[in-house]
């Protein structure tokens, strides 16, 4: 194992916001994933926790933070190539600057924290006559 950079998880990591590779702001850390060394005992972070249900989960409301993230799941396709495996969860080696926000190496699109508002985007918004998401045809 290599060494890697001293953070403190509650000051460095946790609810700061989030910039994908272009810049595009993509939602906030809302948990950590960490595992212990087996052998010397230290802590390290393995993974960024982010979208619908992840914040509800770790303050406590387990219950809605579970069904939050089923509801999620049913509603968005996780079939796009080149998606991440679980679109919550972010691994520590994609963060690629770590400051007052962190930016990753993957796009807004593959990630879930803003599935709900694209959602009623594609679903609710652009069915409306006259609205201004929707592009010129």
């Amino acid at each position: 194992m290599t060494d890697g950079r001293v953070l403190h998880a509650t000051l460095d990591l946790l609810d700061r916001q989030l910039l994908d590779r272009d810049g595009v702001l993509c939602g906030n850390v809302d948990d950590l994933e960490i595992q212990r060394d087996d052998t010397t005992g230290e802590m390290f972070v393995t993974a960024l926790l982010t979208g619908p249900g992840i914040l509800a989960y770790r303050l406590g409301a387990r219950r809605l933070g579970r069904w939050t993230q089923r509801a999620n799941r049913r509603l968005h396709d996780d079939d796009a190539p080149g998606a991440l495996t679980d679109r919550t969860r972010i691994p520590i080696e994609l963060a690629q600057q770590i400051g007052p926000s962190i930016s990753v190496a993957v796009g807004a699109d593959d990630l879930a924290s803003h599935d709900a508002e694209r959602w009623a985007l594609a679903h609710i918004i652009d069915h409306i006559p006259g609205n201004a998401s929707r592009a010129p045809q």
